[in-house]
């Protein structure tokens, strides 16, 4: 999630926020912007939050796509003695408006490349982005839903030098009662924040150097064979001793039983079986 002063923004896919890549920061322009991997079919979500609890003044996000302007979000001021919720202070902007009575959730799609030369010009300057600007607003009035989106898919020149492998494209329509809008006017000339989300698939990330490889599950390598010798019960005898410790003391004397019983069968190789007295019976003839 990135972050600047009080406002946190990311994309979500699958209830989850995308991890960000290469994040920078320019206070110059109150902008923060990163990387981040898209996958073409996922629908995504844009969320933001404003963890000022004291904050007594309206704002709004507003979404541009692509270069295109999405739509936008009115986070409303916390009242004097208001309990800073989860519900009031986090937005998600999850559709676009096509009609007047019909949205359409947002998703990454494959760009549609084309050779035909009326679409030389077509990519936007923002294709590949996804973008977040939060303003402080006064609250003028209400009205119906004026600003649209197309649904058409986007679509440019094969030799587009910007041209990436993914869009921003849309879900299918669903249906919804005319929808209302609250008219804003924005205070101030520029933006408290930014946020600039660039997206590309993970491989090209990877490949440019954005991102970093997956990890590879590591290869399993040949272990010794255990030396032949009794194992021990992992058990308290009441003694107070450290029970490691004691194990310790009993592997190190049993392997120095088993060192000195090999060198016995070195010597007398007609021996099939070595017995010591002591507490236990070493089997030296397991067959290997």
């Amino acid at each position: 999630m990135l972050s600047y002063g009080t406002l946190r923004a990311c994309i979500r896919v699958d209830g989850q926020a995308l991890e960000s890549y290469r994040i920078e920061t320019f206070p110059e322009e109150n902008k923060v912007t990163c990387w981040i991997a898209s996958e073409a079919g996922k629908t995504f979500s844009v969320v933001w939050q404003d963890i000022n609890h004291a904050r007594q003044y309206h704002q709004t996000g507003d979404v541009t796509l692509d270069g295109i302007h999405g739509g936008g979000q009115l986070m409303r001021a916390l009242s004097f003695n208001e309990p800073p919720t989860y519900q009031r202070c986090t937005m998600e902007f999850k559709y676009v408006n096509t009609s007047m009575n019909s949205i359409r959730p947002l998703t990454f799609s494959k760009l549609q490349l084309t050779d035909e030369d009326q679409h030389l010009n077509s990519a936007h300057a923002g294709l590949g982005e996804i973008s977040l600007a939060i303003w402080p607003v006064n609250v003028i009035g209400m009205g119906y839903q004026r600003s649209l989106v197309s649904a058409k898919g986007t679509m440019v020149h094969e030799r587009s030098k910007k041209a990436s492998s993914h869009c921003v494209g849309f879900g299918e329509e669903i249906r919804v009662p005319p929808q209302q809008v609250i008219n804003v006017a924005r205070v101030g000339i520029t933006p408290t924040a930014t946020f600039v989300f660039r997206y590309r698939p993970f491989d090209r990330l990877v490949a440019d150097g954005i991102a970093p490889p997956p990890m590879q599950p590591s290869r399993g390598t040949k272990r010794e064979a255990p030396v032949d010798v009794p194992e021990l019960e992992d058990h308290n005898d009441g003694t107070g001793l450290d029970i490691d410790d004691e194990a310790l003391r009993e592997l190190n004397a049993l392997k120095a039983q088993v060192k000195r019983l090999e060198e016995r069968i070195s010597t007398t190789r007609s021996a099939k079986r070595v017995k010591i007295e002591v507490s236990d019976t070493i089997d030296l003839t397991r067959s290997q």
